[in-house]
């Protein structure tokens, strides 16, 4: 005799009976073995995904908080890029002080003085400045300027001297200096301290200076 005789040869209500319980008992095994599991699983991925829904805010907030600056930054590279091309190569600087020269020239301008000075590196750009002495009138030294500004290089005034010279016609005397402008080359060394500039002095030593001779009286 089987083990499952009993069963098999019950009545359909012991059947039907028996049925049910073993229903119940195997959902509550799976619930009590399965669903835990699968809740675990569920609480992960809520949290997995709260943490990926805070990323994207913040994303979004990082994106909102750069737009300014990234027009910003837009907007510096179209300078940039304008100056670039104002600004003259080195192999343009003579021929942008030929045209500075020639501009004197055809206004009447007397100079007397056309000297190019050291170049002076700054932190991106470089400066070639020329010391230029002229003499003319007001309205002659006005339109010099003027057209000089205007040029396609960009040349600026930098020191600059009036001195009146006496003569009938109002001449005068102007000392300035004039710059243009190079971009230094890209990993190019920081431009040299100059000298004496933040050095301390250093302490005298030796004998002390001779005094001046006594006026004869």
């Amino acid at each position: 005799m089987g083990a499952f005789d009993p069963i098999v040869n019950a009545p359909r209500s012991q059947k039907l009976i028996f049925g049910s319980i073993m229903l119940v008992v195997i959902g509550g095994l799976g619930y009590f073995l399965l669903i835990p599991g699968a809740q675990a699983e569920r609480d992960t991925h809520i949290k997995e995904n709260d943490v990926r829904r805070a990323e994207v805010l913040k994303a979004q907030a990082d994106e909102a908080n750069l737009r300014p600056f990234r027009a910003q930054a837009e907007a510096l590279r179209k300078r940039l890029e304008l100056a670039k091309e104002r600004l003259p190569s080195e192999r343009e600087i003579p021929q942008v002080y030929r045209q500075v020269s020639d501009v004197a020239a055809q206004l009447g301008l007397g100079v007397s003085l056309f000297q190019p000075k050291p170049v002076q590196d700054r932190d991106v750009l470089s400066e070639v400045p020329i010391a230029v002495t002229a003499e003319c009138s007001y309205h002659q030294l006005g339109s010099f300027l003027e057209r000089v500004g205007k040029m396609s290089r960009i040349v600026s005034l930098g020191e600059f001297r009036l001195i009146g010279i006496d003569r009938p016609t109002g001449t005068l005397r102007a000392e300035m200096t004039l710059a243009t402008y190079t971009f230094r080359p890209e990993g190019a060394p920081p431009p040299p301290a100059k000298p004496g500039a933040h050095a301390p002095q250093p302490a005298r030593t030796g004998s002390p200076a001779a005094a001046p001779p006594a006026k004869p009286r």
